[in-house]
Parts: structure tokens; C-alpha cells; sequence
């Protein structure tokens, strides 16, 4: 007897079924959590070198393209001027160790400017100790000398403060000692760790940028082998745009603190500021923080000059408040203009949630990301609208008081107020 299988109710098998492994593998996800956590953070682990030579390439990327345009394609072309293959290579070769050689200067001369006066810094912090500690008592007496409780309440509260400080320059502290030393070793530990990913790192940015074309190449001819072609070009296309927000609000960024450390080592230098190289750096590397990064490396900065001379870390503050206000109107609007289309309220809101879940990654790269976001969905609003038949424009919506159910055409303001 042929058993004959009705199409209708296989394709209705087949869509329980696969309704039925779904949940259940819904129900394993939500279950197990807590494995599936650690074992993307272990994938991390493992693959955070590759992470950081895609980061480290992608940063180079402006650079070596610069080096390649300006200098060494001619070299090539010379070098080699019947064979075009090897000519690209070597002005590529060229290019990659020029850039590496920049970023690796540019490093070591933050380092040769920030380490001695950090350590200055802290040994003077330790020298002096008992001498702030003093006027800080002088300075609470003083101010509250009118009201003898607050006196009172601050005093005992900065003796302990202080007691606790002298105890552990008194060794004191020594007692806590394997402790410090554990941690002290897994800290190390930690910072070794990662200055060897960040080495395998650029390794792998050399690779990536020598063959970026052969990697972009196999990317596009996967994609297309799995998508359709209008979902691969529209994906493509998307990219692009991202790349290009990116690129220019990282290098309108790093333009923009590089012009605020000098002027802010200028200022400080014309104003007499003490460790005005190493506040220079701490502004200037903050700066890439929108809104909040002048402020986060003022405090720092105003708490060294602090242990110096008061009255010059009030005059530094105040300084801060006007270089802030000069780069938020005046030098970043020039250099970054409308580099990622987004608003002052959008770009504090990416801030804040991109360093509330990635820290400071996040607070860098999250006014970028958010404005790619922020485009795709604008678009598809936009795609939506027109083919409801809707304007799209935002300064026509605010004419436009609702959608009459029956026309499905704009009521706008003027025509409502006149009824």
C-alpha cells in the first residue's frame, strides 16, 4: 500500500517542530546563564589579541593610508616600475612601519612626559604629608570658627583621617603586608597580561593592514554566498556609512584633544602652573570624553596643583571652566562638525550609557556607535512613512497635529486651528 504524505501537513510539522526546539533551547539559554557568560568571557580572553589588532588596525588605518598616498607609493612605483603587484606591496610594507613607528614614538614620548612627574608627584604627596595634614586642620579651624559643633564634627573627623595616614607611613600599614603583596603581584600579574596582548595586538594590526583588501574581498564573497543580494549590498552599504562615522569622529577627536593639551600646556606655562607637562596630558588625553572628559582630568590635575598652591589651583579651575567652553563652541564644532549628525542631548545620553556599560570604552566610542544606530533607525522610520504615504521630513511633523484614520493624510495645525 503507497502511503501518500499530504504537503500541507509536513510543512505544519515541520513548523511545530521547529516552534517546539526553539522554546526548548529558549529554556536552556535562560537556564544556564551563567556558563554561557563565563564561556563568552573565556572566548574574549582567548581572542583579546585578535580584538586588539582589529582595534589597533582599524585606529592605524587613516595613517597608513596617509603615509601610502603621500610617500610611499611613489617609492614603489619607482622601486618596481614594471611590476605593479610588488611596487603596492612595498609601499604598503612601507606605510604599515612608518605608522607603527608613529604610534610606538608617540607612546613612548606620553610616557617620558607622564612617569617622572607622576613619581615626582607622589613622593612629594609622601614627603609632605604631615605638613598638609596641618594645614588642612588650620584651614577647617579658620572656616569654621563661627560655629563651634561643625568645627567640632570636621576636626574629629579629619584627626581620624589623619591618624590613619600617619599610621601607615609609621609602617603601621605592614602589618596587612601579604596581603598587599598578593595584590600588589595579581596586579602586576594583570598589567603584564595585557601589555602582552596589546604587543600580539599590533602584531596582528601589521597583518591586517599589509592584507586588508584580501580580507575585505573574502568578507564580501562569504556574505554574498549566504544573503541575497539586495540584503549584502544594503549590508555593505550600511558599513560604509559606519566606517565613515567612525573614522572621521576618531580622528576629529584625537585632533581636537591634541589641540587642547597644547593650548592648555601654553596657558599653564604662561600662568606658572607646577607640572604643567603632566597636566597638559591628563587634559589632553580626557578630552576625548565629549562634555565630561575636561572636568574628569581637571580633578586629578587640580588636586597635584592643590598640594603646590591653593590659590593657583583655584585660578587652574577657573582656567578649565574657560578652555572647556572655547572647545565645546568653538574648536570642536570646527574640527568634528557634523560628523555623526547627532545633537548635544543624544551625544551626553550615548556618553553616559556607554560608560555605564563599557566604561571607558564605552564613553569613547559610544557617541559613534550610537550615531550609526541612530542613522539605520532614522532611516527605516523614514522607508516606513513614505510607504504609508506619510511625510518624512521632521520640521514638516511639526506642523502636522495626527493621521486622519480615514484619508490617512496629515492634519496640520493650521487647518485644525481654523476649525
Amino acid at each position: 500500500m503507497k502511503i501518500r504524505l499530504d504537503k500541507k501537513y509536513i510543512q505544519v510539522g515541520l513548523v511545530a517542530f521547529g516552534v517546539v526546539a526553539a522554546s526548548i533551547l529558549f529554556y536552556l539559554v535562560l537556564t544556564q546563564l551563567g556558563q554561557i557568560r563565563s564561556f563568552f568571557l573565556m572566548l574574549i580572553g582567548l581572542l583579546k589579541p585578535v580584538i586588539y589588532g582589529l582595534i589597533f588596525g582599524y585606529l592605524m588605518n587613516p595613517m597608513v593610508g596617509f603615509f601610502e598616498r603621500a610617500w610611499f607609493r611613489k617609492l614603489g612605483e619607482r622601486a618596481f616600475p614594471t611590476r605593479e603587484k610588488r611596487a603596492r606591496g612595498l609601499a604598503r610594507a612601507l606605510s604599515v612601519a612608518a605608522s607603527l613607528a608613529t604610534v610606538l614614538l608617540i607612546v613612548a614620548v606620553l610616557l617620558w612626559m607622564v612617569l617622572p612627574r607622576l613619581y615626582d608627584s607622589l613622593e612629594m604627596l609622601a614627603t609632605n604629608l604631615s605638613t598638609y595634614l596641618a594645614q588642612g586642620q588650620a584651614l577647617i579651624t579658620n572656616s569654621f570658627e563661627a560655629d563651634s559643633d561643625i568645627r567640632t564634627i570636621m576636626l574629629n573627623l579629619y584627626s581620624s583621617i589623619s591618624e590613619y595616614a600617619t599610621r601607615w607611613l609609621n609602617g603601621d600599614a605592614l602589618d596587612d603586608l601579604s596581603n598587599l603583596l598578593i595584590s600588589i603581584s595579581t596586579g602586576i600579574y594583570s598589567v603584564l597580561r595585557e601589555i602582552l596582548n596589546m604587543i600580539i595586538g599590533l602584531i596582528v594590526a601589521v597583518y591586517v593592514l599589509v592584507s586588508k583588501e584580501r580580507f575585505g574581498a573574502q568578507s564580501k564573497k562569504f556574505l554574498y554566498s549566504i544573503f541575497p543580494i539586495k540584503a549584502v549590498n544594503q549590508i555593505l552599504e550600511d558599513l560604509r556609512d559606519a566606517n565613515q562615522i567612525f573614522s572621521r569622529y576618531i580622528t576629529g577627536v584625537l585632533l581636537d584633544s591634541l589641540m587642547v593639551g597644547v593650548i592648555c600646556f601654553i596657558s599653564l606655562t604662561i600662568l606658572g602652573m607646577p607640572y604643567r607637562e603632566l597636566v597638559s596630558v591628563i587634559v589632553g588625553a580626557t578630552n576625548v570624553i565629549p562634555f565630561f572628559g575636561p572636568f574628569l582630568g581637571a580633578i586629578p590635575s587640580a588636586f597635584l596643583i592643590l598640594l603646590i598652591d591653593p590659590l593657583k589651583c583655584l585660578i587652574f579651575l577657573a582656567f578649565i571652566l574657560v578652555l572647556q567652553q572655547v572647545d565645546g563652541n568653538i574648536l570642536a564644532p570646527k574640527i568634528l562638525g557634523e560628523s555623526t549628525g547627532l545633537g548635544s542631548f543624544w551625544v551626553i545620553c550615548a556618553t553616559l550609557v556607554g560608560g555605564g556599560l563599557f566604561g571607558f570604552v564605552g564613553m569613547l566610542f559610544g557617541v559613534p556607535a550610537f550615531a550609526v544606530i541612530y542613522k539605520l533607525l532614522k532611516r527605516w522610520v523614514e522607508h516606513s512613512l513614505r510607504r504609508k504615504g506619510i511625510p518624512a521630513g521632521t520640521t514638516e511633523f511639526r506642523r502636522i497635529v495626527c493621521i486622519d484614520e480615514e484619508t490617512e493624510r496629515p492634519v496640520y495645525r493650521e487647518a485644525a486651528e481654523k476649525e
